[in-house]
């Protein structure tokens, strides 16, 4: 196989990756926007990868989980009391209520958005860069 070949799938399957992990986190950002809000204890981690969590009383019990992609912490440390806004009736659909905002999901969508614009330029400058070796110009 071409190494230009191998490259381009290898672009394309980074490109799918990018958009499978970074649209649901976006959409979840406008769902919970209006939202029950809750105070919740902040459980440090690796937030922009998806590693932290919150725990927050819903109904009498303590409930514990997981932040989505993406989610800025903003210097919050371990046991800070945060803010966040989770779906009725979906407690694990939840997000920092900052991290709801048109901003943050514009953020995210520029991820995958570059991402496209980026490869699209790349494979551009391959196919202009292959004519120019097969059609040498002819002094006039």
């Amino acid at each position: 196989m071409r190494p230009a070949v191998l490259g381009a799938v290898a672009a394309l399957v980074l490109l799918v990756a990018t958009y499978v992990l970074v649209l649901p986190a976006a959409w979840l950002r406008t769902e919970v926007r209006g939202a029950e809000p809750a105070t919740a204890t902040f459980h440090d981690g690796a937030c922009f990868l998806g590693g932290c969590a919150v725990t927050f009383s819903l109904e009498g019990e303590d409930v514990t989980t997981g932040l989505p992609l993406g989610t800025r912490a903003r210097g919050h440390a371990e046991g800070d009391t945060v803010d966040v806004r989770y779906a009725p009736g979906e407690p694990e659909r939840i997000a920092l209520a900052d991290d709801t905002g048109r901003g943050s999901v514009a953020v995210l969508l520029a991820v995958p958005g570059g991402a496209t614009l980026l490869a699209l330029l790349a494979g551009a400058a391959h196919v202009l860069r292959g004519r120019r070796t097969e059609n040498p110009a002819h002094p006039a």
